[in-house]
């Protein structure tokens, strides 16, 4: 058996090179298809990509706001210099929310306990709070529900230190006749919010429903997944451009016979070929089910295309390389961008029976983020 080491190795494991020009021209597209202002949702570290370069990106792309998930996420974005509003909506427990608030981050209480934390902040940092109550229409998530709607909205009215921007909803379901319903309870949200004397704006839209129904793109539009290059209807694109590319390099080589094994599994080798080892396993983001003996997913390697073999380990994955001339150092490509032969999120996500952002967002610490032009 031949086995041949590289003479060096790169820096990191893997490395995913985000392409901000990208998220740049998404933003751009996406804000004119939608024709309202955009508020680019940069959660989950920017869907794993890295928040703060997607969040200026975005901005530069014609972006007018920011969404996250939680306080943390919106003060990273603040002390990183980002002045543009920003939405959190998640307060869970032991939130730092008087940083959010003394920082002019927007806030998103769903009850009369939430909102007196945000009230007893506001105070503590002498300041007045934006909120924009998020109101459940039907998701059965998160939300004020309709049963207290009323006690909330006056609460908030009549809460010295807080001022109602908004109200807005989630919306689930893949097609128009599913928005109907929950746009008409935010309706009736937004009547009762300004018989009581408030003025508030209203949302709904995420990258899918703002793509396919205007009537969901209100005052605002909330887009995510779109900007990160991932089509909200796979089979009706809108020309949204890749974002990240993720490579590594072969870090060994051996020949093996037909007969032998792979992996901690004994993936049986049928016949005579080179095995590629790569230091990237599901620790960094490679799922167990992409090595499948069936289905197995396929990387790139100069151009031609090759299957993972053996059960993928928490730090390691073979290819199976056939007779291919594969050496060490070679530059494997496992998320690129179809347009070049190299696999694709949503090609990684057929695979694994997932969504591309489950994708994106399991890709893991050892993998170092590099900021590149298009």
């Amino acid at each position: 058996m031949a086995l041949l080491l590289p003479a060096t190795r790169p820096a990191a494991p893997s490395t995913v090179a985000v392409s901000s020009n990208a998220i740049r021209d998404n933003t751009a597209l996406l804000r004119s298809r939608c024709g309202t202002p955009v508020m680019a949702v940069v959660k989950a570290g920017g869907f794993g990509l890295g928040a703060v370069t997607a969040a200026r990106a975005a901005l530069a792309g014609g972006a007018d706001e920011l969404g996250v998930a939680t306080c943390t996420e919106a003060i990273e974005l603040r002390r990183a210099g980002i002045e543009a509003p920003i939405l959190s909506w998640m307060l869970h427990d032991d939130a730092p929310i008087r940083d959010a608030v003394a920082l002019g981050v927007r806030l998103a209480p769903t009850s009369t306990a939430q909102l007196a934390r945000v009230a007893e902040a506001a105070l503590s940092a002498g300041v007045v709070a934006e909120i924009e109550i998020e109101v459940e229409t039907g998701m059965n998530r998160s939300g004020a529900p309709r049963a207290q709607w009323r006690a909330l909205f006056e609460a908030a009215s009549a809460t010295p230190g807080v001022s109602v921007a908004g109200i807005w909803t989630h919306l689930s379901g893949a097609a128009p006749e599913h928005f109907t319903e929950p746009l008409a309870q935010l309706d009736e949200a937004l009547a009762l919010a300004r018989s009581l004397g408030l003025a508030p704006r209203r949302h709904a839209g995420a990258s899918l429903a703002a793509t396919v129904d205007p009537r969901t793109r209100l005052d605002i539009v909330r887009l995510g997944a779109s900007i990160f290059g991932i089509e909200p209807v796979p089979d009706r694109p809108v020309g949204l451009t890749p974002v990240a590319t993720w490579e590594t390099r072969v870090s060994q080589t051996r020949d093996a016979r037909g007969g032998q094994t792979v992996g901690y599994g004994r993936t049986p080798v049928h016949t005579a070929t080179r095995l590629a080892l790569i230091p990237v396993g599901y620790a960094d983001g490679i799922s167990r089910r992409a090595s499948a003996d069936r289905h197995p997913m396929t990387v790139s390697i100069g151009g031609r295309r090759f299957p993972l073999i053996g059960a993928v380990s928490m730090d390691q994955s073979v290819i199976e390389a056939g007779d291919a001339p594969v050496m060490p150092g070679d530059r494997v490509v496992l998320l690129g961008d179809p347009a070049r032969g190299e696999p694709s999120l949503s090609e990684w996500a057929d695979a694994l029976g997932t969504i591309p952002q489950e994708v994106l967002t399991a890709i893991g610490p050892r993998v170092a983020r590099r900021e590149v032009d298009a």
